[in-house]
Parts: C-alpha cells; structure tokens; sequence
C-alpha cells in the first residue's frame, strides 16, 4: 500500500500514515527479545489512546512498497496486533549496512538497557562489516561503554552452541534463566584462569569441553551461586602462596571438569582451604605473640579480665596441640 504522507518535512524525516503490513522488522535490530507483559501493557496503552510516538522506518531497498523499521517495533508489533489500519510513521532516507546498526545502536541503547546477549550478536555484526575490532574505536562507533564492549566481546568468545542456549532463554524473566549472559562471563573467566596457569590442563581438554562442563553445574544445581567459579581462581592462586602443590591443584582441576556434581567452592576446599586457616592463624599468632611480650616488658600489672583470656586461651592451645601431636 503506498503511504499517504502529510507532506511534512522534518529534521527526523517525512511524516506518513503507514499500512502495519507494509513494515518489516529491521533484522539488525540489537533489542531481539520481547517481554511479552510489557506488550500487553503497551496494547492497553495503544487501544486507549493510539500511537502518539511515530515510527521511524526507511524505504526498503529491496522492494519500494515496504518499510524497513529503525524505531518502534513494540509499536508496530502491537498494531499488528490490534488490526490497525495505518500507524504515524517518520520516513528517513535509507541508510547503508553499518550505519544502519549504528543508528540502531544509537537509537536504542539510550533509551534502555538491553540484555548482553542482544548487544553481543548486533556487536559481531558491527565488527564484521566495520573489520574494526578495537574496544575504544568500537565503544565510539556504537555508544556503549567500553566496559560493555568488552564484556560482550567476552561474550562472542565462548562455543556458538552455548551463545544458542542463551538466545533460547533470552525472553525469559531472569529468574527462569539457566543459560544467563552472567554465568558465561564467569565461566570464560574460570576456564581462562586454567588455559593460562594450567596449560596442562589444556593439553587433555579442548575450551569448548571446560565451558560445556563448568556450564552444566549451573544446569544440574551444582552451584549455589555463579560467583563460585571465583574458586578457581583463588585455586590456583593457592599455588603461587605455597597453599598446596601445583599437582594437587591440577588433580582437582581435572576433577572439576570431569565431574558435574563437583562445585568449585567445594574443589578448592578440598585442597586449599585448610592451607590458608593455617597460614592466618600463623600470621596472628605471631602478632598476638609479638602484642604480649611487648605488655609484659611494658606494664607489672594484668588485669583479670586479660589474665582469664589468657588462661582460655592456653587452654585452646594445648587442646588443639595435643588433638594434633604427631
């Protein structure tokens, strides 16, 4: 159906009533998932009282009776929806490939946020048709931090069938989600520890098998939150504070991987967390040691009271001598 336009220039475009039909959504689009309730509150809104903010949409380049949309697809969707006869629409000129995504970027990202997953796919395609790979350079092209670039990028680098299982979930309430964007942030994070201080861990496992490992503890229950797989870090970490020796470290490494019920909180305390008891008890021990010669040199009286903790704490300590006489 042609428009009918107002004949109205303005700085944002031609304002026109558009047949519904007629748009297509824009495939480059970064906002991918729809809340459905959100939908059916803004329907409410529309059949109250129509669509007061118009649609921008471009000619289609592949056929000039469609529309291409560049804003308002929630809009265009619920008049779709409501069996509209036509919806205000703001006409631009049509944009190439990389300006497109841009002024999508641009368009959209201001107004709220987006889930990672959407910001990394329409990232990818940027980065594919820019051939520019740089966080700063790209964080200017788009508008995202560059802390968001970063992470998206992050993102794009585990296995394309874990990024499917994200995607899958995506219109879900974050409460429903399994394969969250967060979770692979902290197992890319986790399965990077290993790759570069456990090379030989490497040498038996591909990436694509420690990510699909770490992911499966989330999807079994194994976990009691994401940020457990901030224990693999400090696993390793035990090494360099000579906690534990580097193949036991590499023997529950291995474990880690090879068994989904292993979480690993429950790893590194298996093999580390009493190391590192008894090295804080060691350095405020010596403290305490170094606190009390220094009052007996300094002062000819005890108080009771420290004279009882004192006696309680001797008695703490022979308990746990002798518990531990070898």
């Amino acid at each position: 159906m042609e428009a009918e336009t107002f004949s109205i220039d303005t700085n944002s475009g031609t304002l026109a009533e558009i047949d519904p039909e007629d748009i297509r959504a824009n495939p480059n689009n970064p906002r991918r998932y729809f809340n459905e309730e959100r939908l059916d509150l803004l329907r409410t809104s529309i059949q109250e009282v129509g669509i007061l903010v118009p649609l921008i949409v471009y000619q289609s380049p592949d056929n000039a009776e469609l529309y291409i949309l560049m804003d308002g697809e929630r809009r265009w969707r619920c008049a779709v929806d409501l069996g509209m006869d036509v919806v205000p629409a703001s006409i631009i000129p049509t944009p190439g490939p990389l300006d497109n995504l841009l002024r999508m970027f641009n368009i959209h990202n201001v107004r709220e946020d987006w889930p990672l997953i959407s910001v990394a796919l329409s990232l990818r395609e940027v980065m594919a048709i820019s051939n520019e790979n740089g966080e700063k350079r790209l964080s200017e092209m788009t508008g995202l931090t560059r802390s968001t670039v970063r992470r998206a990028k992050r993102l794009l680098s585990i296995p394309d069938s874990e990024i499917d299982l994200i995607q899958a979930e995506a219109h879900l309430d974050r409460s429903e989600q399994v394969h969250r964007e967060d979770l692979y942030l902290e197992v890319e994070a986790a399965e990077s520890v290993l790759r570069n201080e456990l090379p030989e861990i490497m040498e038996r496992y591909s990436r694509t098998q420690i990510i699909r490992a770490f992911a499966e503890k989330a999807e079994i229950g194994t976990l009691n939150a994401i940020t457990d797989f901030r224990f693999v870090g400090k696993l390793v970490k035990a090494i360099d504070d000579d906690i534990v020796e580097r193949h036991a470290v590499e023997k529950v490494a291995t474990r880690l991987i090879e068994e989904p019920t292993l979480s690993p909180r429950a790893a590194f305390d298996s093999v580390a967390s009493d190391g590192y008891l008894q090295q804080s008890l060691q350095r405020k021990s010596q403290v305490l040691s170094e606190d009390l010669l220094e009052a007996i040199s300094s002062t000819t009286i005890i108080s009771h009271v420290l004279r009882d903790n004192l006696l309680n704490l001797r008695n703490v300590i022979n308990e746990a001598l002798e518990s531990h006489n070898e």
